[in-house]
């Protein structure tokens, strides 16, 4: 991450069908990959989802988002939401810290960033994290980075565990990206799925 060149600007104009002007474009090596829309703490998270999602459309600057790598909305009361392209506004997600006790109780957006938007852990989730599921881009949830982080010490140890997930929480995906990171980091490991 450290070899890289990350920059943030604010209000980027893009041209299109109609030209718009994102709050936030996060840039890595000049490659617009992450885009934030910010709304007042008056105004609902929501709004900037939706915001996000009509300027993905083909009438707008759908042509900007070729190299977005992760969508995102915020305001001072709600925090952070994040997604990936044409995430449905229903399935943007929210950074819960482990503990779920944000050090930064009174600036919940703010957190989001820093636990997101981290160069370090940015990239990590572009590289690692992300997946296409039959055609459908996604990315992981708090609890399958967790999940998955925490699995690293004891598969290179080469020890067994449990990953304790709830119907709907994503296991399938957290199989994905844990398979995904043994056959990367050793060639000699093999993933059997039954």
């Amino acid at each position: 991450p450290e070899n890289n060149d990350c920059a943030v600007a604010e209000e980027v104009t893009i041209k299109g069908a109609e030209t718009k002007r994102p709050d936030i474009v996060f840039y890595v090596n000049g490659i617009a990959l992450g885009v934030l829309e910010l709304k007042r703490s008056t105004v609902s998270v929501s709004e900037g989802i939706r915001q996000n999602l009509l300027n993905q459309r083909r009438d707008f600057i759908e042509h900007f988002f070729t190299t977005i790598q992760l969508v995102m909305a915020g305001n001072d009361t709600e925090g952070l939401r994040y997604g990936v392209i044409e995430t449905p506004e229903k399935y943007f997600l929210r950074w819960r810290d482990p503990s779920d006790a944000s050090p930064e109780p009174d600036q919940p957006l703010l957190h989001g960033l820093r636990e997101v938007c981290a160069p370090a852990r940015l990239l990590e989730l572009i590289h690692d994290f992300t997946v296409f599921d039959s055609g459908t881009k996604k990315i992981c949830r708090h609890n399958q980075y967790e999940g998955v982080k925490a699995a690293h010490p004891f598969v290179t140890r080469g020890e067994g565990g449990i990953i304790w997930h709830s119907q709907g929480s994503g296991k399938s995906l957290t199989m994905v990206w844990l398979a995904k990171w043994i056959l990367e980091h050793d060639a000699r490991k093999r993933v059997l799925i039954i």
